[in-house]
Order: C-alpha cells, then sequence, then structure tokens
C-alpha cells in the first residue's frame, strides 16, 4: 500500500511539474513578445493551465500525506518541514505571481498612452528569476527532505 501512495504522490509531482512548466516558460517568453495579441494568447495559455496544476497539488499532497500515515512518518520533523515548505512556497509564489500577472493583463487591455512603457517595465521585470529561485529552490530542499529524512 505504500509503495502505491507514494507513486500517487509521484504522479502528483509529474503533474505538477508538467503543467507549471506551461506558466514558467510563459514567464519567461512574455519578454520578448511585442505583439499585444500573441501577449495575450500567451497570458491565457498560462491561465488555462491553472486547474491542472491544482488538481495535480491536490494529488500529490493526497497521496503525500497518506503516504506519511502508512509509513509512520508524521512523527518526524522532515515531513513537517516539507510540508510547511511547500504551503509556504505556495504563498509566496501566488504573492509575487498574481499581482505581476494582473498588472500585466490590465496592462495589456490598457488604452492609455502610458501603457506601453508600463508594458516594457513588466516585460523587463526580474519577477520571473524571483519566482524560479523560489520555487526551484524550495522544490530542490522539499527533494532532499523526502530522498534523506535529515532528521
Amino acid at each position: 500500500m505504500y509503495r502505491w501512495l507514494v507513486f500517487v504522490h509521484v504522479v502528483g509531482v509529474f503533474g505538477f511539474l508538467l503543467t507549471h512548466g506551461a506558466s514558467v516558460l510563459v514567464t519567461f517568453t512574455i519578454r520578448r513578445e511585442r505583439n499585444p495579441e500573441r501577449l495575450g494568447a500567451l497570458l491565457d495559455l498560462s491561465a488555462r493551465s491553472i486547474t491542472a496544476f491544482y488538481v495535480s497539488i491536490l494529488v500529490l499532497l493526497a497521496g503525500g500525506i497518506a503516504a506519511g500515515f502508512v509509513g509512520r512518518w508524521w512523527g518526524q520533523a522532515w515531513i513537517w518541514t516539507a510540508l510547511i515548505l511547500l504551503v509556504a512556497t505556495m504563498g509566496a509564489m501566488y504573492a509575487t505571481a498574481m499581482p505581476y500577472f494582473r498588472r500585466l493583463r490590465a496592462t495589456l487591455s490598457s488604452t492609455k498612452p502610458a501603457a506601453a512603457t508600463e508594458l516594457d517595465g513588466l516585460q523587463s521585470s526580474r519577477v520571473p528569476e524571483l519566482l524560479t529561485v523560489i520555487g526551484f529552490g524550495s522544490l530542490l530542499v522539499i527533494l532532499w527532505l523526502m530522498m534523506f529524512k535529515p532528521f
């Protein structure tokens, strides 16, 4: 049973990486795109991947939490640290990405003369790098915790 739950957890991780990969690619691709219609299409592509992203997070969590019970890991600090880090990372990513994408969409749909300048500023923003460091760094730490169970 334990191996099946870990399998479900890893399937959730694969789904998470696959669906989130679309948003990561969009985040870096929008920097070079100057055609407003194509830029809007890229943003729509990213938004469409969100439902599958959240489903995969639920699968990831369900498999991991259930495996934690069956494997009797809940008395160890590594599993709590990994879960807290995942939730904190999701919060940090949401708090960083959502305002950025909202401003990008609002600026893209704006007819104000200053919108083009604001759009250029948003497209050259370092938000994609920040999101990458937060997300990839956290995933590496979580992977380390799960593989080596250090404490």
